[in-house]
């Protein structure tokens, strides 16, 4: 990964901040010929955040520490903050209430063409890709005002 692929150091404090997932990436180091990746759902669901910040790389059906992940975060110049929540296209982290939510959830807003209407199922396809709990993100876009819903839940635009 370089430099400019790499997560901002808030990014990968963020992935560690679990106590699990914390615990998982102590396991993934130790391991000198990495973790085998079989394991149990839940597992596969924190192992993913890792590798989403590039803290883990999964090769070979094995998960390895990525330990150069540290320094390509803090050689990366100082960086719009929004920007240092995404780590290839995906949200690694959703902020605390404030103008970086805002900022965040306006970013998201942007990948809905205004005057169209959008189903459920459009809006998912859509947030999908960022972020795991595409449903929270569409909730927090809705309660921001970003996007508008019908009261029956059928249709959705950008306000």
């Amino acid at each position: 990964m370089s430099s400019s692929e790499a997560a901002s150091p808030e990014a990968l404090v963020s992935a560690l901040a679990d106590p699990a997932r914390l615990r998982l990436f102590g396991r993934i180091c130790a391991a000198p010929d990495g973790l085998a990746a079989a394991g149990d759902a839940r597992t596969a669901k924190l192992a993913r955040r890792l590798v989403s910040a590039g803290l883990v790389s999964l090769a070979e059906d094995r998960y390895r520490a990525v330990p150069e992940a540290f320094r390509d975060a803090l050689a990366k110049p100082p960086a719009d903050p929004v920007e240092g929540l995404f780590s290839r296209g995906r949200l690694v982290a959703i902020p605390r209430p404030g103008r970086l939510r805002q900022a965040v959830f306006a970013r998201l807003a942007g990948e809905f063409t205004p005057g169209r209407r959008y189903t459920e199922r459009n809006v998912r396809d859509k947030l999908a890709p960022i972020h795991d709990d595409h449903a929270a993100l569409r909730r927090h876009l809705v309660d921001e005002g970003l996007l508008r819903r019908s009261d029956d839940g059928s249709a959705y635009w950008r306000a």
